[in-house]
């Protein structure tokens, strides 16, 4: 028999399929709270989500794209209801189609009428301009690629501006990327795309004006010079709490040097620059209106246009629109998306803020059904949770651990976080239990705690909460300790409780100890209890998430060695001092702002996994006593990116034999994904470790998918579920085709030049 036939069978019968390595996918465990069924419990958290619609898979139903600028994070929702139902189901497998140089803010729109949306999105480059990537769907499987326009910067889009002078300079069209999202839409009706967005000043909306419809150019070229550089004779000052319609002539405002002031004068509202803009035509006279969001509202207002395509001319303004139930209210930076939610044709309207950090985080996509027609909408508010209410949603910041606090045989989730942000000066923080009301097989979980030990009356103040367990007593029981992320003299803590209930019975901790052993090497700490040097004492590791430790010098994950006994741990409070570490990891660049631990100690080896600011999950191993340093042994694990602030805990939650990773993240909620790491340690059936990182999309297929990896592809192999080959790809190449083969699980090997591979699972599904 042959060697990958015999590998085959062996991972038939132990593992149900899988084998060499799992494939990286997300799952969706069942999951209830607040007294309903989630529909995607483990979404991963919405804070700054912005909306375009798509059709993903070609069904004709409306769906959402969802792109989260907290973290920049993608997400595909498929529309399953009936028309006029806000009904939908998790995609993720779309997901992965889209760039993950996608930041800050993104839309789609079909610029070159070919039925395919496009991306429209912030630069590569970090710069405050437009960059666009062509869309494309064959088979079935979607992929886009970025457009270049052979300018300074070519992946940015530029405009003709004429000067004084008669010259024609040639600028890049500016988007704050950090403050503005811009209206990206036919705004002079003449059936190409062109951008509305605020001028670098703050001050004038700025009309970037497509030729392509008026020079006959084609729908597929973005051609732009200056439309209106006043764009509806509307003023904002970045100074004064004011907004002018019909600016003056006064020269200082030289973009509205040809334009007069109606007697009506100046409208005041609470405004300045740094502002959201959406267009559409809000009073059916087929013209475009404008809604505004601010920096410094909680607001929008409505700017309705009386003139027309091709001269606007706002003459009415609404300060809190939409008029439903007094307007959108949000706190800060509020933007709008005029997008179908309820899949019945006419767009409706959504308002979420854009505010990283300070905006509010529960209660906070708004929702206004469209009780009329495209052509004349009228926003009813519907609800202020669209998709919230489908999700796990604790705040932001969130730490996951597992524990089986009842000591029934299956393992719960305890998680930390950094509570709701409810208004500016309200925050509601606490640790949240979810408890494991599935099988050993088939895990399901309830949130039946949001104040865990009621953690929320010991701190006044708090910015982070993040658990972890064990024994540190020596008595067989875990205990725990939290840290608290604040900074000052009564925040920054490490509390311990110590448990005692005795080994496997239900956690029972009477009382806690707060700034436990003096331990506090910086702010924003994420706990681990772990024998680090095999003494048969647990030590403690705290890893930083942020990048200025004591005396500003670099701290990545801090080892603080016990060094008293079995039953009185005793731990020296200096990081920098013998025995203990300030760095157990090795510090590759200060780029590095976050290092959040997670052990799990496999029958082989002891890893470490680690998240990053950036999002992606490390895995480390070969920790040296000597050096006190592990080793790097994968530095993106399956290609995971799930935005910023990873925070990983790994189990074998479901008893397949391979860990499951859980991670948390800035957003507030939870992702779970399958691993290639069996209980063993990584299992893949390669001698070496150097192993290749696939993944297929979609997947299960009706016969056409990608595969997503870094590497570049020397051959892929089809099986069949005895090990039978069955077709071969020489080289990578864009997609792959199986038109013959009858529904079922087959199996991919995917190898690289140098010698990898990888084994992932393929559903066919016709």
């Amino acid at each position: 028999m042959s060697y990958i036939k015999s590998i085959f069978i062996l991972c038939i019968m132990q593992f149900s399929l899988i084998c060499y390595s799992q494939d990286f996918s997300e799952i969706n465990y069942p999951m209830s709270a607040f007294g309903s069924d989630l529909a995607f419990g483990f979404l991963g958290g919405l804070v700054n989500p912005q909306f375009s619609n798509i059709d993903f898979n070609g069904d004709g139903n409306i769906d959402l794209f969802v792109f989260d600028r907290n973290g920049n994070r993608p997400y595909a929702f498929l529309h399953k209801g009936g028309e006029g139902v806000v009904a939908f189901e998790h995609a993720p497998q779309y997901e992965r189609a889209f760039p993950t140089e996608l930041h800050d803010w993104v839309l789609l729109v079909d610029y070159d009428g070919d039925g395919v949306q496009d991306i429209f999105g912030a630069p590569p480059s970090n710069n405050n301009g437009v960059s666009v990537w062509k869309g494309s769907v064959v088979n079935g499987v979607w992929s886009f690629e970025q457009q270049m326009f052979g300018d300074a910067d070519p992946n940015t889009l530029y405009y003709d501006f004429p000067t004084a002078s008669d010259n024609i300079q040639r600028r890049q069209i500016y988007v704050a990327m950090n403050t503005d999202v811009p209206a990206i839409v036919d705004m002079d009706g003449d059936g190409d795309i062109d951008i509305l967005s605020f001028e670098d000043g703050g001050s004038y909306l700025f009309l970037y004006e497509n030729l392509a419809a008026d020079e006959n150019l084609g729908l597929d070229r973005l051609v732009f010079t200056t439309g209106e550089t006043c764009w509806g004779k509307v003023k904002e000052d970045g100074n004064t709490p004011e907004i002018e319609i019909n600016a003056d002539s006064n020269p200082a405002n030289a973009p509205c040097l040809l334009f007069t002031m109606l007697e009506e004068g100046p409208l005041a509202t609470e405004r300045h620059s740094g502002s959201t803009v959406a267009a559409f035509d809000g009073d059916g006279d087929g013209d475009m209106d404008v809604v505004l969001g601010d920096i410094g509202t909680a607001t929008l207002v409505y700017l309705q246009n009386g003139g027309d395509t091709d001269l606007a001319r706002i003459n009415l303004v609404i300060e809190k629109y939409p008029q439903s139930e007094g307007g959108v209210n949000q706190h800060i930076n509020p933007a709008a998306y005029y997008v179908d939610v309820d899949n019945d044709g006419n767009r409706d309207f959504v308002s979420c803020s854009i505010a990283k950090e300070s905006g509010i985080n529960i209660n906070h996509i708004w929702y206004y059904q469209n009780t009329n027609t495209d052509a004349m909408p009228v926003f009813e508010l519907d609800r202020k949770d669209l998709l919230m209410d489908e999700t796990i949603n604790i705040g932001r910041y969130t730490t996951p651990t597992f524990i089986d606090y009842n000591a029934d045989g299956l393992t719960d989730i305890l998680v930390g976080n950094s509570g709701y942000q409810i208004t500016s000066s309200t925050r509601q923080i606490g640790l949240h239990l979810f408890e494991n009301i599935g099988t050993e097989s088939e895990p399901a979980f309830e949130l039946v705690d949001e104040d865990y030990l009621s953690f929320s009356s010991l701190l006044e103040f708090s910015s982070r909460l993040a658990p972890a367990f064990g024994d540190l007593d020596g008595d067989g029981d875990l205990d725990l300790i939290v840290c608290d992320g604040s900074s000052g003299p009564s925040n920054g803590d490490l509390f311990y409780f110590e448990n005692k209930a005795g080994a496997n019975q239900p956690l029972e901790f009477n009382g806690y100890f707060s700034e436990y052993m003096d331990l506090d090497p910086g702010t924003n700490l994420i706990p681990q209890i772990v024998d680090l040097n095999e003494d048969g004492l647990n030590d403690i590791v705290l890893g930083e998430v942020n990048n200025t430790g004591v005396a500003g010098s670099f701290r990545a994950v801090n080892y603080f060695q016990n060094i008293g006994t079995v039953t009185e741990p005793m731990f020296g409070e200096e990081e920098n001092d013998s025995p203990n570490s300030n760095g157990i990891i090795p510090l590759e660049s200060n780029s590095v702002k976050s290092n959040s631990p997670y052990f799990y100690q496999t029958e082989n080896e002891l890893l470490l996994f680690t998240g990053t600011d950036a999002g992606e999950i490390r895995v480390w191993n070969n920790y040296n006593q000597d050096t006190q340093l592990f080793t790097l042994k994968n530095d993106r694990l399956g290609n995971i990116l799930i935005g910023r602030n990873s925070v990983p805990a790994v189990f074998d939650i479901d008893n397949d034999g391979f860990l499951e990773l859980l991670i948390g993240n800035r957003r507030g909620g939870l992702d779970f994904y399958n691993t290639s790491y069996s209980v063993e340690g990584l299992d893949t059936g390669v001698e070496n470790d150097f192993v290749l990182e696939a993944t297929i999309y979609p997947n299960p297929t009706d016969g056409s998918f990608q595969i997503t990896t870094e590497e570049k592809l020397s051959k892929v192999i089809l099986y069949d579920i005895t090990g039978r080959p069955l077709e071969e790809w020489k080289g990578g190449v864009n997609y792959y085709q199986v038109d013959d083969l009858r529904s079922g699980t087959y199996l991919l090997k995917v190898s690289t030049f140098d010698g990898r591979n990888s084994i992932v699972k393929l559903v066919l599904a016709k």
